[in-house]
């Protein structure tokens, strides 16, 4: 609740539930700072198009992104640089957003092993990681 402390009778009238200033609706899902920053102040560098095992995944599992879900990767971007995962629509239209996320790979590296399990990507890139965006470092919008 945001009211005028310095009217008289601003603050019993809240206190007392009247209609008084402007209130705020509490959320249930709450972000850290770190998701917040991510999500809002971090500039993203690419694109992943991920397919819809991934987004099921990622969307209702909370789960990371691995390789074997990324369809496309758009952009030219570094590993740890913040990238947009979208959807891929099997129309033409343009695709929707899910989530953003810090890359483990970069795009070139990403590029190589887009769609390949786990194993295939260790055999390229021995010392990449399984995640290419890991769960704590993902926001799903």
């Amino acid at each position: 609740m945001i009211c005028n402390g310095l009217r008289p009778g601003a603050l019993e009238a809240v206190l007392a539930g009247e209609r008084e200033g402007t209130r705020f609706a509490t959320r249930e899902a709450r972000y850290s700072s770190f998701k917040l920053w991510l999500k809002y102040a971090k500039p993203s560098r690419g694109t992943l198009l991920i397919d819809a095992g991934a987004v099921r995944a990622v969307r209702e599992g909370s789960a990371s992104l691995l390789p074997v879900g990324v369809v496309d990767v758009i952009g030219d971007f570094d590993a740890g640089d913040a990238v947009d995962i979208a959807e891929q629509n099997s129309s033409e239209g343009p695709a929707r957003a899910l989530a953003k996320g810090i890359c483990n790979y970069s795009a070139a590296e990403l590029r190589q092993v887009k769609g390949m399990k786990s194993a295939a990507v260790r055999e390229i890139l021995p010392r990449a990681s399984e995640e290419a965006v890991h769960r704590d470092y993902l926001v799903v919008d």
